[in-house]
């Protein structure tokens, strides 16, 4: 059905380079089409925890000063931690509505998660020697994981974008326009699940290697719908039950806020948010490299 979809974009948009032979929207060859993989489930769910255990010295190496460096980024724009206890705690503490602040605090995020991405795997996966040299080379393979890690965010946020227009709108008296309408809308709600046949992708990214086009991603990843909802589900869960306890245990330094605090709050949610993001990060991998074996 996408490889149809596309098949008939490209047919529209023939000059367009996306949609060209080789294309990130070019339709796959019917009569070349990757094979569906099966992915193995376990390995997906706890290989991801066994790599941070394995290799707990670049773990600590690299975490360690990025999440500082986003630690300040969020307390100087006024989206440090504490500010999620609402009303607004102290006079002390800055907190900030800026969209534009929340724009560019988001950037600074990817941008540094970038990084990580790019040298975790360099040190972890590709075996790149860890020293002063190594650590502080920044390619455009970092650019590029930011930009995609900041196109999945944008993507991940249409189910609210969704649910905004749905309740905004003034219904339509034909029922018709109607249902055409909601049907249309409602893609936004089933895009984070779209979603998780894709991530695999950003494995390309951190080798340097050319994107595969979208309709042979999805192919290759056919099946395993369940599998990958399942593994990422296991590192949301623990995710949620981390954060859980952070919202409830921070709860007491509101009344006695202080500059120690609000840093060291805010220090210990991007430690644990890495933790999250670098999880999921060797699940994409274990993904790609699975993928990647069984193509040859």
């Amino acid at each position: 059905m996408l490889n149809k979809l596309l098949t008939k974009l490209q047919q529209k948009y023939s000059k367009n380079p996306l949609f060209q032979k080789d294309g990130f929207l070019a339709p796959a060859d019917e009569k070349n089409m990757p094979k569906k993989i099966k992915l193995p489930l376990f390995r997906l769910m706890f290989s991801p925890f066994n790599q941070i255990l394995d290799n707990g010295k670049i773990f600590f190496a690299l975490i360690i000063p990025t999440a500082l460096i986003i630690c300040l980024a969020s307390t100087l724009l006024g989206f440090n931690y504490l500010c999620a206890y609402s009303p607004a705690p102290s006079s002390e503490l800055f907190c900030s509505n800026s969209l534009l602040g929340y724009l560019l605090h988001s950037l600074i995020k990817m941008l540094v998660w970038g990084y990580l991405g790019i040298k975790w795997y360099d040190y972890v996966f590709a075996g790149v020697e860890f020293n002063k040299k190594t650590i502080f080379t920044i390619d455009k393979r970092c650019l590029k994981f930011a930009a995609l890690l900041l196109l999945f965010l944008v993507l991940n946020m249409l189910p609210m974008l969704s649910w905004w227009v749905l309740y905004v709108r003034v219904p339509n008296p034909d029922w018709r326009i109607e249902m055409a309408f909601f049907a249309f809308v409602s893609i936004g709600f089933i895009m984070p699940i779209v979603l998780l046949r894709f991530y695999y992708i950003l494995g390309y990214v951190m080798r340097g290697e050319k994107l595969p086009c979208i309709s042979a991603a999805w192919r290759k990843t056919s099946g395993n719908t369940i599998k990958i909802f399942l593994s990422f589900l296991l590192i949301l869960t623990l995710g949620m039950f981390i954060f859980g306890n952070l919202y409830t245990n921070f709860r007491g330094l509101v009344s006695q806020i202080s500059l120690y605090n609000m840093l060291m709050s805010e220090y210990i949610y991007d430690i644990f948010a890495s933790f999250i993001y670098i999880s999921i990060l060797n699940n994409l991998n274990l993904q790609y490299e699975i993928i990647s074996v069984k193509e040859e």
